[in-house]
């Protein structure tokens, strides 16, 4: 696992690093800057005197694709410009450009702001720079340079950007230059990712210690391009005494987060999964849920779906158990759960409700049966999801009464209706409204998908994924997640439902990332998700 850290987190740790711990702060920024430059010079490497690369779309954080254009560029070597305010950031930029120099890298520095007003670091790299010569530009002229450095303005920036500091960014935006932020692109708010009325479009951002949340949440995250992580050296105990609240996941957690499977064991061994989805219209929602739960790795699973679906899905997935709900309603709508429904809660290891269910009665009725169970873990999907806001609605139901064992999996416009709440407002805000709403564990489905583990947690986490990409707008994508979350939680009943649901999403996201290395991102479906599970679960 990666920490995350808002502003303050990483303010805690750098403060801890050096007053605290003791170690100097211009240690840590040449290490800052060192890093800056490793990562400069291999863009550098890929330049040619009369090209330069620059991002083709705003996809560019998910397809971080370098694309070569002729340049209007006329000079004949390649020039850097560092682009430094005048804080710690500033002062990153400004030993950033006097290594470049060092290095035989042509590279000049813009000052930006009031210079009496500098850091006392910013102040000692000025005096370095100056003494070795460096070149100082008070003009920034469009096209000149093939790499623009933004050290304007660091984390702590909370204010709008006006004058001349919205004048330059704007400058380095209209540039045809390649551009690198230091720790975080100027303008982008380092906690929620909003933009602080400008901000600099980097094509990289190189980032100290730990992934900021700014600038994977949107819309930071369309101006953080790709996304470098450099150790600058804060300790381990550093970052422990603060213990970030927010995570995300890497590939080497494949290999720890599931359980290992062991010689002697059989299908009972790894959990089972009920799936109670699918109105008569709509098989292939419940299809691709229990499908994937299997791709995920549990032992067993149970479909109750309509009748209608059952001559199909066993057809299409003969490793599942079919049944049908309808059979418990042929008394009429006064519905008593009889032995199907019963028989399959009381079987089951984990339970997805909703996808493609409907919203008749009987899919109501369901629904607020399970809406009762306490001894195991329940995913609550698509129109699982619409149903229970009806209920909300008509103060039928409180989210705020659904325990830690239940697992909520809506899109933005789902959270909308359960949280009362406009989707701008929830799109603003995801890490809040993913952690503040309910005891139970929320994943807060987008681009950048966001789950949450209920307000009433000691220690909540808030995992926010890094995996996947575009290839995953694409119908059935959502039942595949709350089939393989399903999965991954029946394996190991001990888990606990916001980890798996974390874990789940990373593991969804993997699958886009596998097939596009092969395929085109426009034709996944969710049929294609299902069939690379097997190729990015452990082996």
């Amino acid at each position: 696992m990666r920490y995350i850290t808002d502003a303050k987190e990483a303010k805690q740790i750098d403060n801890i690093s050096i007053n605290e711990i003791g170690i100097p702060s211009l240690v840590l920024m040449e290490r800052a800057a060192l890093g800056v430059v490793e990562e400069i010079e291999k863009v550098y490497g890929e330049l040619s005197a009369n090209a330069c690369v620059k991002r083709k779309t705003e996809d560019n954080f998910l397809n971080s694709q370098r694309c070569k254009k002729s340049a209007e560029l006329k000079n004949v070597n390649s020039k850097i410009l560092v682009v430094a305010g005048m804080g710690n950031n500033g002062a990153d930029g400004v030993a950033a450009a006097r290594m470049l120099e060092h290095d035989g890298i042509k590279t000049a520095i813009k000052l930006v702001g009031n210079i009496e007003h500098a850091s006392e670091e910013m102040k000692k790299q000025l005096e370095i720079a100056k003494n070795l010569g460096i070149s100082f530009v008070t003009d920034m002229k469009k096209n000149e340079y093939d790499i623009i450095v933004d050290a304007i303005f660091g984390i702590g920036l909370s204010r709008e950007i006006t004058g001349e500091y919205r004048e330059i960014i704007e400058k380095i935006n209209g540039s045809n230059s390649y551009i690198v932020s230091v720790d975080i692109s100027s303008g982008v708010d380092a906690t929620g990712g909003k933009i602080l009325g400008t901000a600099v479009k980097a094509d990289m951002t190189v980032t100290f210690g730990n992934l900021k949340r700014g600038m994977l949440l949107f819309p930071g995250a369309v101006y953080s391009g790709e996304i470098k992580v450099k150790d600058i050296g804060f300790p381990d105990k550093a970052v422990e005494s603060v213990s970030p609240k927010a995570y995300t996941f890497e590939k080497n957690d494949l290999y720890c987060m599931l359980p290992q499977r062991k010689m002697r064991t059989n299908k009972g061994s790894y959990g089972k999964v009920l799936v109670i989805a699918g109105c008569e219209a709509m098989c292939g929602a419940c299809y691709f849920s229990a499908a994937a739960a299997y791709r995920a790795g549990c032992g067993l699973v149970r479909v109750l779906t309509a009748k209608e679906n059952m001559q199909i899905l066993k057809t299409k997935l003969p490793e599942a158990i079919v049944g049908s709900y309808d059979e418990e309603f042929e008394d009429g709508i006064d519905f008593t759960p009889k032995k199907e429904v019963e028989e399959a809660i009381g079987w089951a290891d984990v339970i997805v409700i909703g996808p493609g269910l409907g919203k008749s009665i009987k899919a109501k009725l369901l629904v607020k049966r399970i809406l009762k169970v306490k001894d195991k873990t329940v995913v609550i999907d698509a129109d699982g999801l619409n149903i229970l806001a009806e209920f909300i609605e008509n103060k039928e139901h409180d989210l705020g009464n659904l325990g830690t064992n239940f697992i909520l999996t809506p899109h933005l416009k789902e959270m909308s209706r359960l949280a009362g709440k406009t989707t701008d407002e929830i799109k603003n805000d995801m890490p809040y409204y993913a952690t503040a709403q309910a005891e139970c564990n929320i994943v807060l489905k987008d681009a950048r998908t966001v789950v949450g583990e209920g307000r009433n947690i000691p220690d909540g986490k808030i995992y926010i994924n890094t995996s996947g990409n575009n290839a995953l707008a694409t119908g059935g994508s959502g039942d595949v997640l709350s089939g393989i979350i399903a999965g991954i939680a029946a394996q190991d009943i001990k888990m606990k439902p916001a980890l798996a649901a974390a874990f789940g999403v990373y593991v969804h996201g993997l699958t886009a990332e596998k097939y596009t290395e092969t395929k085109s991102r426009y034709s996944m479906t969710a049929s294609d998700i299902i069939d690379m599970l097997q190729d990015v679960m452990p082996r």
